[in-house]
């Protein structure tokens, strides 16, 4: 290793930081468990947006992303845009407001609320310990190869040190501060991280002289072999990101978002929204977890493709791709910027390893410890074996980092997983004839289909079966497919099974009033027809797909001038503005007509309520 002076200190007044900042929270976070994995429900909307940015943006952005853009181009933020867009638009206007209402501990409560006991208790402990026992050791061990993937590179570190290196200060800061210190320090965090991936990306552009210079260089290299690297937008056909994917990933995962606030495929959302102080700014921090966590991945990915004119190889078929974030720290950045930006890569990764312990720890004893095991312990029993869960979590952490190689992968086989079941979750909120046992075919069943159609084939191909090759699909089709035929199943199920219990729906809508299909639940004098039961569902699509529109826009203006495109760059960033003001404003009629709707369910009040513009609710006596 080759530390400099510069850097050493850089690094440990950033250690010594963090670690102040856990023993400052230690007293509010050990008070009670709702302090310690909530934050008391007071964190501002804003603030949860930038923390759920840092638990889903950690150095495997840098690695993982930066890898796919130094194979793709200009377009590599429709990867993300696709993948996360629309769905938190959706998440945000449609359902932030009836989660936080609802004043859940866990998300995995509302399984009790909408579901018979024995189908509630199935989903609680499934779903329980696929996120506390898979998903989250399988994000932090990715984040943790990430952080190898940057600190390798950059100062000939070995997975061992690594791990040394971060896990120590990582766990003692989650184990003493809970979640108010976690959410505060992510804050801090990516302050750093954004000034160290600014540092960077400023320093690339200078490296090649600007970006006209960067850009012709681009052209000249690989304008007759890869012009695609020059676009916009994914191409019809291209080995690892087609215009396929971009729409798989779009359907994959924005079909069904938001219905389920703890999704596989996902971070910490239920957390974020039942921490924050109002209703309304659930919404808030959607938002600006979209907003930053875009501008973010842009940082890194950007400098990304420019560095295919260093090291070309890289792009070929089996190449470590995910390398190229090191290379780049190691060329462009002197002793005290090296520094900075591995501090910065510290912070993004102690920040989603202190996010996925602090969260699957509360899954992990709330809804299986408690629930199943010690029912009428202390808190401070509860919250010491919430600390041992972040041990036990954290283990099978280290276990990925030493059995996976490339990030991606994981990824997306989390990602189709997770998508099997996604239309369900709207189907849960927005129709009362979805019972238990289509809940139950459509998670277990989901998990069987996917292992049926992306698992089996692998199986077979390790085994030696040469015809298993006819059945791999490229990822994307494998999701949708896994996607379609579940929703088969849970849609047949439901036809063919009695509906869940009269009373159960009509408690479940007196407290939720959720939107959709529930007439025979709906309070009230009058009858009214399908169109007015529907109405807000699109109004809240419709208002979603403007954010999602004037996020896009700003990514793509921001990638244009990146690129020296300047004229399309400030088009696009105008328009961005408009549509921003447009969704502000709509948004926030549509969030107070949520906020009266829910707010007259929680007084017992049951008058219909006006919908827009002196349109009137259809309502059932």
């Amino acid at each position: 290793m080759n530390w400099n002076r510069p850097d050493i200190w850089i690094i440990a007044g950033y250690l010594v930081l963090m670690f102040g900042l856990s023993l400052w929270h230690r007293r509010f976070s050990s008070s009670n468990l709702e302090n310690f994995f909530l934050g008391g429900r007071k964190i501002p909307g804003w603030l949860n947006g930038i923390s759920y940015t840092a638990a889903l943006v950690s150095p495997d952005a840098a690695t993982g992303y930066g890898g796919l853009g130094i194979v793709t181009g200009a377009f590599i933020s429709w990867w993300y845009l696709s993948r996360f867009g629309l769905a938190l638009f959706i998440g945000g206007v449609l359902f932030g407001v009836f989660w936080r209402k609802l004043n859940l501990f866990t998300s995995l409560e509302f399984y009790g609320l909408r579901f018979p006991q024995r189908a509630a208790s199935a989903m609680r402990i499934w779903i329980a310990v696929r996120t506390s026992l898979i998903a989250m050791p399988a994000w932090t061990g990715i984040t943790l190869l990430a952080a190898y993937k940057i600190l390798g590179p950059a100062f000939g570190l070995t997975k061992l040190e690594t791990i040394y290196l971060i896990v120590p200060i990582s766990f003692l800061f989650v184990f003493f501060s809970g979640y108010k210190g976690v959410v505060i320090s992510n804050l801090i965090q990516m302050c750093i991280f954004f000034i160290g991936t600014i540092v960077l990306a400023v320093l690339t552009q200078m490296y090649f002289g600007g970006p006209a210079a960067m850009t012709a260089a681009l052209q000249h290299a690989f304008g007759a072999t890869h012009p695609e690297m020059l676009q916009m937008a994914p191409p019809a056909t291209h080995d690892v990101f087609p215009f396929t994917a971009a729409v798989a990933w779009l359907f994959g995962q924005s079909i069904g978002y938001g219905g389920d606030a703890a999704p596989m495929g996902g971070a910490m959302e239920g957390q974020r929204i039942l921490s924050t102080r109002t209703p309304s700014e659930a919404l808030t921090m959607y938002v600006v977890t979209a907003v930053s966590m875009f501008v973010l991945l842009l940082l890194v990915t950007l400098p990304s493709i420019s560095a295919a004119l260093l090291w070309p190889e890289l792009r070929a078929a089996g190449a470590d791709r995910e390398l190229v974030y090191g290379y780049l720290m190691k060329t462009m950045l002197p002793s005290w910027a090296m520094g900075l930006l591995v501090a910065a890569m510290m912070a993004a990764t102690m920040s989603t390893v202190g996010d996925n312990l602090n969260f699957g720890s509360q899954v992990l004893v709330s809804d299986i410890y408690r629930r199943w095991f010690v029912r009428h312990a202390s808190e401070r029993h509860y919250m010491w074996m919430g600390k041992v869960a972040m041990a036990l979590i954290l283990s099978l952490a280290i276990l990925v980092v030493f059995q996976v190689r490339i990030i991606t992968n994981v990824a997306i086989v989390m990602l189709q997983l997770s998508c099997a079941e996604l239309p369900a979750n709207w189907a849960q909120w927005w129709w009362w004839r979805f019972n238990g046992p289509a809940r139950i075919a459509a998670s277990f069943g989901g998990a069987g289909i996917f292992c049926l159609v992306v698992l089996a084939p692998r199986l077979l191909g390790f085994m030696g079966f040469s015809s298993a090759a006819h059945f791999a699909l490229p990822w994307w089709w494998q999701a949708l497919l896994v996607m379609g035929l579940t929703t088969l199943l849970w849609v047949t199920v439901a036809l063919l099974t009695p509906p869940d219990p009269e009373k159960l729906l009509r408690d479940f809508y007196a407290r939720a009033r959720p939107l959709g299909y529930w007439k025979p639940f709906r309070l009230g004098s009058k009858e009214g027809s399908q169109a007015g039961i529907v109405k807000p569902i699109f109004r809240g699509l419709l208002i979603a797909i403007i954010g999602f529109a004037a996020v896009c826009l700003l990514i793509q203006g921001l990638t244009a001038g990146w690129f020296g495109w300047y004229t399309s760059c400030i088009s696009d960033l105008v328009l961005a503005v408009v549509l921003f003001i447009v969704f502000k404003r709509m948004s926030r009629s549509f969030l107070a007509y949520l906020e009266s709707r829910t707010a007259q369910a929680a007084n017992g009040n049951n008058p219909a309520l006006p919908l827009f513009a002196g349109e009137e609710e259809s309502v059932r006596s």
